[in-house]
């Protein structure tokens, strides 16, 4: 895998950017560091945004095609209100009795499944994925963890460990098993779902056999770090059933797909007609506001949340 992890990045001197933009840079480098790289090799400088739209400090707008975190756009005024009301009423811990955490997570429930119906509240994506992980790993006894080859699910120290995506300077797990997908590697679709099963028994039979067994399969159900590969819908169910049939859980990885993003249904598992034991939602749950949430199925929730935070 490249360790050029962003190949459109900004790279200095190769562009002749206006004062203010470089002056910006150097500001920002001093304090940020090689950890905030910047997108494009012309940086773009954005002071607001509206809808679908970003601005520049000279007016010109931007269709948004990139942003993946306002899921109902930028500055949404329903959002806002919403975000503007609760700051100005009160800011406290779910130790307390507050009706609007209960309502929120009543509605919530009712977009998925009948099967999925307890909420765990996160503040973002990784931090779902690494919660999810902890249940799977309480629930089913083991440690084994089964992801897609570019697989993206956060960057705690937990979940950046399942996370190919990364690059080579961030170790995967000894723990996990990477599978391949059938659309990257040419099977034809009529061969999809018996190629994914394959790939997935495999990982499967590698993980027992070292006496690691198996937790989770974590997947983002339209693979969008591996390049986007949503076909054919249903592919994955049958690698579904392998990783049940040993004792595994199965945990959709909702923060890109959620929310309606793939069109037809509420939730990406959906589409492809499973019912995952566990579903991690990030900051597009808040229009881009750091909260999230794990959904998941009673007995695994309830087990884990009896003995342990």
């Amino acid at each position: 895998m490249s360790t050029d992890l962003m190949p459109n990045r900004y790279r200095p001197g190769e562009s002749d950017l206006p004062r203010r933009e470089s002056e910006l840079i150097a500001r920002r480098d001093e304090v940020l560091g090689a950890s905030y790289r910047l997108q494009y090799r012309r940086p773009v400088h954005f002071v607001r945004g509206e809808g679908m739209w970003l601005y520049d400090p000279d007016g010109r707008a931007y269709l948004d095609f990139y942003n993946n975190v306002p899921s109902l756009g930028h500055c949404h005024p329903e959002v806002n209100a919403a975000m503007a009301e609760q700051a100005g009423r009160i800011s406290a811990n779910t130790r307390y009795l507050e009706p609007k955490l209960i309502d929120y997570a009543e509605r919530l429930v009712d977009t998925f499944p009948s099967e999925l119906d307890r909420v765990v509240f996160t503040c973002t994506g990784s931090e779902s994925n690494d919660l999810a992980l902890r249940i799977a790993r309480f629930a089913s006894g083991n440690e084994g963890v089964i992801v897609s080859s570019y697989a993206y699910h956060g960057t705690s120290a937990a979940v950046a460990a399942v996370s190919p995506n990364l690059g080579d300077a961030v170790k995967l797990s000894p723990f996990v098993r990477m599978v391949s997908l059938p659309g990257p590697a040419g099977v034809p679709e009529a061969q999809a779902a018996d190629f994914f099963e394959a790939q997935v028994r495999a990982a499967i039979a590698d993980l027992n056999r070292r006496g690691i067994g198996v937790a989770a399969l974590l997947i983002d159900s339209i693979f969008s770090s591996d390049g986007v590969w949503v076909d054919p819908p249903g592919f994955i169910a049958s690698g579904v059933a392998a990783v049940r049939e040993v004792g595994g859980l199965v945990i959709a990885d909702e923060v890109q797909p959620g929310f309606g993003r793939t069109g037809a249904h509420m939730w990406g598992f959906e589409r492809h007609r499973i019912v995952p034991d566990l579903a991690t939602l990030g900051k597009p749950m808040g229009n881009g506001f750091p909260i999230g949430a794990v959904v998941g199925r009673k007995a695994p929730m309830e087990q884990f949340g009896a003995t342990s935070r």
